[in-house]
């Protein structure tokens, strides 16, 4: 289903950006404005209104070195070099994998290889994590998600190792173990051997089709670029700090409403729909009140995004879901994103409240520590400047 208003045509799109109909086109030779034939008319072009907002936005800010800077921390230009992660035309690739195909068949600690650069080599073959001390369980069962993990994650040996001036390859089994105690702490339990959609499987008693969907689910989280997580993790691996201490800030981040704790919103907005006779009735009454839909529309994915394509097809039919979606979708052009899709798991597969969120941190958790290593390899501090705001000096 693609969004109704993603494509304007050629006078909209010129006017907006303030050029001539030449200049429009020779934006898409170069291919900075995607185009595609009117319905109506195939010999007239529309426009990706998406791409007319970046550009307009980008010639807003100029050529000062200040203001370029400034947009770079709000979906702005690109602020650091990274190997790991591209979006690119609505599409998520690993390291050049089209991360949708590799949710066909890869598990999560085979994308941990490749986003880790392991190579031929299996950091989890001979990498144990330790088990919880028995009272940890219990002490920490009832934290929050992000805050139990970060609390057992404290205890994980190899996680407190130094990374300053170590090569990534010592740094695997270590991160190996993290990976694995990072699966038993979302879900409560000891760590084991298992890859972690098994272990998962294992614990929240799920039967094949349901550990396959968690494992597709967890290779489609693994990373996402340089988002605030992500950022975050880098920000702390500059300093050269530990991966446990990494780990603890990309967590801290994907807490908040506006990163993973999304979903938390996006369950309440199921929970209306559940106990409603109609879901465009919801819609309408949370439009009036100027309310937003969380978990429609991301800003990387004008046409849609992928990894809830991928995911949403793989549930069972439910009619107020896919209502909630058609709505959303024939009332504002937006379409779902991957918190639409985790709480739909979660609820399709009847696992624990706050699952979706722990299925995030799960698979992010691959991705922050290729972070961590990339950034360990730049050797160099994180240090913005801030454009100081405040009041002036006194004159002495």
């Amino acid at each position: 289903m693609k969004r109704q208003d993603q494509f304007i045509d050629a006078d909209t799109a010129s006017k907006a950006l303030g050029i001539s109909r030449a200049t429009l086109y020779a934006y898409v030779s170069r291919g900075l404005v995607r185009t595609i034939a009117g319905q109506d008319d195939p010999r007239r072009r529309l426009y990706s209104s998406h791409d007319v907002e970046t550009l307009s936005k980008n010639k807003s800010v100029g050529r000062k070195p200040r203001d370029v800077a400034a947009t770079t921390l709000d979906w702005g230009l690109p602020v650091l070099s990274s190997s790991i992660t591209l979006i690119e035309d609505g599409r998520l690739f690993y390291r050049g994998h089209d991360a949708v195909r590799l949710a066909e068949h890869e598990t999560l600690e085979g994308v941990a290889r490749l986003l880790w650069s392991c190579e031929d080599h299996d950091p989890f073959t001979n990498s144990i994590a330790a088990p919880w001390a028995a009272p940890l369980l219990g002490l920490t069962r009832d934290l929050p998600l992000t805050e139990r993990c970060q609390a057992l994650l404290a205890f994980v040996d190899a996680g407190r190792m130094t990374a300053w001036q170590r090569n990534n390859s010592t740094l695997w089994p270590s991160a190996a173990a993290l990976l694995r105690s990072m699966t038993a702490a979302i879900s409560n339990s000891q760590p084991s051997a298992l890859p972690a959609h098994q272990h998962l499987a294992k614990v929240w008693n799920l039967d094949t089709r349901g550990a396959d969907i968690i494992r597709r689910t967890l290779v489609l989280l693994a990373d996402h670029e340089l988002n605030a997580s992500a950022f975050a993790t880098r920000v702390v691996a500059s300093t050269g700090a530990s991966l446990g201490a990494c780990l603890d800030a990309g967590l801290s981040a994907l807490s908040g409403p506006l990163h993973g704790g999304m979903t938390s919103l996006v369950e309440i907005l199921f929970d209306e729909i559940k106990d409603a006779d109609d879901a465009a009735d919801i819609v309408e009454r949370r439009l009036r009140r100027g309310d937003v839909l969380p978990g429609f529309e991301h800003p990387l994915y004008p046409g849609g995004d992928p990894r809830a394509a991928a995911l949403l097809p793989l549930l069972r039919k439910n009619e107020k879901r896919q209502s909630l979606i058609q709505t959303v979708a024939e009332t504002t052009g937006k379409l779902p994103t991957i918190d639409i899709a985790l709480v739909s798991i979660r609820r399709d597969l009847g696992l624990p409240k706050g699952a979706a969120l722990a299925l995030f941190a799960n698979g992010r958790t691959v991705g922050w520590i290729a972070h961590a290593l990339e950034q360990f390899q730049e050797k160099k501090l994180i240090r913005p400047r801030a454009q100081y705001a405040g009041p002036q000096p006194a004159a002495t």
